[in-house]
């Protein structure tokens, strides 16, 4: 009986399989590395400029938010020009360069005058927008990791990694911090080295991944125009298919409500609790062992469109209710237990939204596509970080639960945003009439 099928068939996917599997594990790489970086920036770096700098938490919240508008604002102009040159990888390359460069050198900065500790925030935010911009352009390259695999599940899974990857990092800074791995290196001041140093040791296995990056005849064919009316053009095509505009609306609240919280989580720990130090990381190690849990469960499901759909607004108003009991309560127990929970619903919710949007633009232009999501979520990023503490002020002596209850209403704006999102729409054309774009 002839099954079709040679041994050098066999053999060719055999190779073919085993190609996409680096492939992914190399982009995972990234997501297990970059994450060291992202925890270390609330749980060190801000406590040290606000609580051993002195600087007041409204306006390193103020020039966080500037880090992060400025990607915004650059993000989708750098992606349209990386997918017409074919340019992503070295973008990437360059971006991770200079932010690990800029971020380990923070601990080497002096800091005993106003002038000295202004430079430090100077450097700490253009170091914040080179590390966005590498993350912009690496999910540039989702769908050519996941190849014919779930993108949500490729997404979900590299997320659960990153919170793994960020606890071992965390582990690494506390080590260094600590004073017990090198006589003499001691302070909050030295977490953003280790932190850059394990960043860009898993950053590089993506820069040397080709499957990863676009050949020449993957270059986008940019449509006529300029720059700017490409993009256009480009967001047009999205918006009839796929309502995109009220898909970067609902994520503009979920994101702020997510980083806003979890900005400032561990000062409102502290607030209510007086927990510190160790005591203050094992809180967080539990928020963080709950997100990696979310992500693995969303990966595990494989989600269709409609479970995409479920999972996105039934964990959007979870995410809201659990902000309003967590602003609530003060007894440890029910602190540790509602931020877990945060967790747990941001956890999933993350990379679902990431690898949904992922698939709303063509593959060609997948690093406009996050340029435009790097935009919508650098800018509600800065947002998230400006209201928390603006929102604790108004309450009058910097409640921080203020602050966290904010957020709730925040996630809860992007209920009905995302509920007129469709993942899979038919073509322009085939739109009835009363459904305007």
């Amino acid at each position: 009986m002839q099954t079709g099928y040679t041994s050098a068939d066999m053999n060719s996917q055999s190779l073919a399989e085993r190609a996409a599997r680096r492939t992914r594990w190399a982009w995972y790489s990234y997501d297990f590395g970059n994450t060291a970086v992202e925890f270390a920036i609330p749980l060190y770096l801000t406590v040290w400029i606000v609580t051993d700098l002195g600087v007041p938490a409204v306006a390193f919240g103020l020039a966080s938010a500037l880090s992060s508008w400025a990607i915004g604002l650059s993000g989708p102009y750098i992606g349209v020009n990386a997918d017409e040159k074919g340019t992503r990888r070295l973008w990437f390359v360059m971006s991770v360069l200079v932010s690990t460069l800029l971020l380990g050198s923070l601990s080497l900065l002096p800091h005993t005058s106003t002038g000295q500790v202004v430079a430090i925030i100077i450097v700490a935010m253009a170091g914040n927008y080179f590390f966005q911009l590498s993350s912009l352009i690496y999910n540039a390259s989702m769908l050519s990791a996941a190849g014919d695999s779930n993108v949500v599940s490729l997404s979900s899974r590299g997320m659960a990694l990153s919170f793994a990857g960020g606890a071992i990092g965390v582990g690494i800074i506390e080590l260094i911090t600590s004073g017990r791995l090198i006589p003499g290196v001691s302070g909050r001041g030295f977490a953003l080295l280790p932190a850059a140093l394990v960043f860009i040791a898993c950053a590089v296995p993506s820069m040397f991944t080709n499957r990863l990056w676009q050949n020449d005849w993957e270059r986008a064919k940019p449509p006529p125009g300029r720059l700017h009316h490409r993009i256009v053009e480009l967001w047009k095509e999205s918006a009839r298919e796929h309502k995109a505009g009220w898909f970067l609306g609902g994520y503009f609240a979920l994101n702020s409500a997510i980083m806003g919280l979890t900005l400032y989580l561990p000062l409102h720990v502290q607030a209510v609790t007086g927990l510190d130090g160790v005591y203050l990381l094992a809180v967080f190690a539990c928020v963080v062992v709950f997100s990696g849990i979310g992500a693995m469960i969303v990966a595990w499901m494989h989600p269709d469109q409609v479970m995409v759909r479920r999972i996105i607004l039934g964990g959007l108003l979870l995410l809201a209710l659990n902000a309003f009991a967590f602003s609530l309560v003060s007894l440890l127990p029910l602190v540790i237990l509602f931020a877990s929970l945060h967790g747990l619903f941001s956890g999933a919710l993350v990379p679902t939204v990431r690898g949904a949007f992922a698939q709303t633009f063509r593959a060609d232009y997948q690093a406009l596509a996050f340029g435009l999501f790097g935009a919508v979520q650098r800018i509600s990023q800065g947002l998230g970080a400006a209201l928390s503490p603006l929102a604790g002020a108004a309450a009058g002596g910097g409640a921080t639960s203020a602050g966290v209850a904010a957020m709730g209403v925040v996630a809860l704006i992007g209920v009905p945003l995302f509920a007129r999102w469709r993942l899979n729409a038919p073509s322009g054309d085939d739109i009835p009439a009363d459904q305007p774009a």
